[in-house]
């Protein structure tokens, strides 16, 4: 007993120093020679750090089950948040309701322990709004500290900082964040899991605020910690998260590379926590002009909430508007996206609405947009606002408000280093000057600035738009006629006199007896031919040929 009680200990130990290998021999001898809560318990975090994320979770549950028969409820209520948590993360969400409900259950009459701590973290995980997250993970944070639970009460800091960012508390629950990490790394844990944990939280909720410099400062700190240690499903995660930090910041052929990493580390261990990324990689691909591909990757996920904002970017770039902003609405009624999340669902309906010609609904998101970038004070927020109120201003007529807001957006982009937004406010200055003789030279210097970013991007749906513009001034500057590129066919011509006549696809196949899918093909083709970005583009367009 003696030699298995060492054995014991010096698996736990191993888990401690993150060697997984070692940990693993030693749990399973202790197992070899009987049932063990504790082996099995450690073993299931071992083998969850080693990727092979079934058999953890197995590992787990049946230590849960041993620590109850042994009315070690503090253990437990732990064993099974964990658990319920791995059941979370992977969308089953009924299972993760079930093991917390088995965590709390088993905690009932006992004397307050660590386990009620680790319940009310979990509750507050599974918690929709902001604000209730963070009241359960201050329970927890309280009951660590009279416990004097170093671990508990870094994970519930963590979980409040979090929490505090995206219920629009930005500097504090950054503060937060960055004392549970301090906590971490300052040998306050004993459980490797806990400073991951702190590690991803201050990455994720930097990111969600565009605070670029932080999360990428981060990033590389988590990227090494993932690499020296082998947790090949925090790497995946990791390398997910730092992809958005470099497709914000211009990096797109790292972006790319990191993205594949992820996706393939998570397809051989964690392929239910891939959405994510398959969402970023396919925003990628719209901005690159690969639709085919986008379309690829996001089929079969409609009904995945990461998934509908870069789904909708898509219908927009085919050409239907009202598929983007009905896809744009349902994800806004997840209310789960954080600030930064809202903030890209309304300035994206924004653009849908005004592709609609649906002046009315465009004004009251971008209403909603400017609130939440008042509230939230993220420079991001209201630079996308100022965007999307730029947008609003052209289609309605109003060129010199629409210039003041594009110059409003196209500083804060610049300050926030995100060159493709900042190309896209250039495009919106550049259109609100080209109105006038006297600022079509100014017009024409910001569009071919918006070029340059775009061609280096590799943005080639935008530098298509981009072209196209810059020929109608320059037709402008000779008096001749703006240019229309591209060759319509005959149906196509059609298609377009129809969608400057404010035709949705579904009447546009009416009236010119086709199938909704075939009219909405044509549109797509069309706006790849005009090299513009939505229907009202292609209207102006024809406008301007007449």
């Amino acid at each position: 007993m003696e030699a298995l009680a060492g054995q014991l200990e010096a698996g736990w130990r191993a888990l401690e120093q993150a060697q997984w290998d070692a940990a693993r021999r030693r749990f399973e001898v202790v197992l070899a020679a009987g049932e063990s809560a504790s082996a099995r318990e450690g073993l299931g975090q071992t083998l969850w750090f080693l990727g092979e994320i079934a058999d953890g979770i197995g590992s787990k549950a049946c230590a849960f089950e041993l620590y109850a028969r042994a009315g070690q409820c503090d253990d437990a209520a732990r064993t099974a948040v964990w658990v319920s948590h791995q059941h979370l993360l992977a969308g089953r969400v009924s299972a993760a309701r079930g093991w917390l409900a088995r965590a709390e259950r088993v905690l009932e009459d006992v004397p307050e322990c660590e386990g009620h701590g680790w319940a009310a973290v979990e509750r507050a995980r599974h918690a929709p709004d902001p604000a209730d997250r963070a009241a359960h993970a201050l329970r927890a944070v309280a009951i660590g500290r009279r416990l004097r639970a170093g671990d508990l009460e870094i994970f519930a800091l963590s979980v409040v900082g979090r929490a505090r960012v995206e219920g629009g508390h930005i500097e504090d629950g950054l503060l937060l964040l960055e004392e549970a990490l301090a906590g971490a790394v300052g040998g306050r844990v004993r459980n490797v899991h806990t400073l991951a944990e702190a590690y991803c939280n201050l990455i994720i909720a930097s990111t969600s605020t565009g605070d670029w410099a932080r999360a990428t400062e981060w990033c590389e700190q988590v990227d090494a910690f993932a690499r020296a240690h082998r947790t090949a499903p925090l790497f995946g995660t990791c390398r997910g998260v730092h992809a958005d930090v470099l497709l914000a910041t211009g990096h797109w052929p790292e972006a790319e590379q990191a993205l594949e990493t992820s996706l393939a580390t998570h397809a051989r261990f964690v392929p239910q926590m891939a959405g994510p990324s398959v969402a970023s990689l396919a925003e990628l691909r719209v901005s690159q002009g690969r639709l085919p591909d986008a379309e690829a990757l996001l089929a079969g996920r409609e009904e995945d909430p990461t998934a509908l904002r870069v789904l909708a970017l898509l219908r927009m770039a085919q050409g239907r508007p009202a598929s983007s902003a009905s896809l744009l609405e349902r994800a806004l009624r997840h209310r789960s996206s954080g600030v930064l999340g809202t903030a890209r669902l309304l300035a994206a309906l924004v653009d849908a609405r005004v592709g609609l010609a649906d002046l009315d609904g465009a004004e009251q998101a971008a209403r909603a947009l400017a609130g939440l970038g008042t509230d939230s004070g993220v420079r991001l927020v209201t630079a996308l606002s100022d965007l999307a109120a730029a947008r609003l201003a052209r289609a309605s007529g109003n060129a010199e408000d629409a210039a003041e807001r594009a110059r409003l957006a196209l500083t804060s982009f610049r300050a926030l280093a995100m060159p493709l937004e900042a190309a896209e406010a250039r495009v919106e200055l550049a259109r609100a000057l080209a109105g006038t003789a006297a600022t079509t030279d100014l017009a024409v210097d910001e569009a071919e600035a918006a070029l340059a970013v775009f061609r280096g991007l590799g943005a080639s749906r935008s530098a298509g738009a981009v072209e196209v513009l810059l020929r109608d001034l320059a037709a402008r500057r000779t008096g001749g006629e703006p240019h229309l590129p591209g060759q319509l066919t005959p149906r196509e011509q059609q298609v377009l006199e129809l969608v400057a006549l404010g035709y949705s696809n579904a009447r546009i196949a009416t009236e010119l007896v086709i199938t909704e899918k075939t009219a909405g093909h044509h549109v797509s083709h069309i706006l790849a031919k005009l090299g513009a970005h939505n229907r009202t583009e292609a209207a102006a367009a024809l406008r301007g040929r007449r």
